[in-house]
């Protein structure tokens, strides 16, 4: 996948005339991309497209306007979009346990080593923690990871966590998503208008 440039992100004012539509499409393109593992994690696989919703809907909830504001919004976000032959996610806890911090800590390290990705030819790829210095440092309920898929695409997603040992099949339609966005390395977005 692309990272995004300047050219990709268009002022506040001009969104805020577009953002009901852009937000429909981006609704779109975010629902095959959403994944439950039972009612404990969500996994958000981000793609350029949703990153530079991201980045808009920060301009506008923040109203940035310096040149210098924009191009630090693409710095923060632009490591959420993976590399060649690699996804990235949004792993996040839906359930409140209620873990002292050190604990916290521990098990999310913990916790991100044992998911993983079955690809279509069978093999079990587990997720790393990328370093990303505005993300991942903090103990919270959310976490980015990685996973390195090369020319395959993934079919199943799962946890042997000693806590949470589960796996789950993707529908098609997920299936679809990801595997497109495993191919769109190559693929250009249409700059944004300005």
């Amino acid at each position: 996948m692309r990272k995004l440039q300047r050219f990709d992100i268009m002022d506040y004012l001009l969104y805020e005339e577009k953002r009901e539509e852009l937000r429909r499409n981006i609704m779109k393109i975010k629902r095959p991309r959403r994944i439950f593992i039972k009612d404990k994690l969500l996994f958000l696989f981000e793609n350029t497209e949703m990153v530079r919703d991201h980045v808009l809907e920060t301009i506008r909830l923040e109203k940035l306007f310096s040149e210098h504001d924009l191009l630090r919004q693409l710095d923060v976000f632009n490591p959420l979009i993976g590399e060649h032959g690699e996804l990235r996610c949004t792993m996040i806890v839906l359930n409140s346990l209620d873990w002292e911090r050190p604990k916290r800590m521990k098990m999310w390290k913990e916790l991100a080593s044992h998911i993983y990705l079955v690809l279509d030819d069978g093999q079990k790829v587990y997720a790393q923690i990328p370093e990303i210095p505005a993300i991942n440092r903090h103990p919270c309920s959310i976490r980015v990871l990685k996973f390195v898929c090369g020319s395959h695409y993934p079919v199943k997603i799962g946890s042997d966590f000693s806590d949470l040992k589960v796996e789950e099949k993707l529908s098609v339609a997920q299936q679809k998503a990801l595997r497109e966005d495993l191919a769109a390395s190559s693929n250009i977005l249409e700059p944004a208008l300005h």
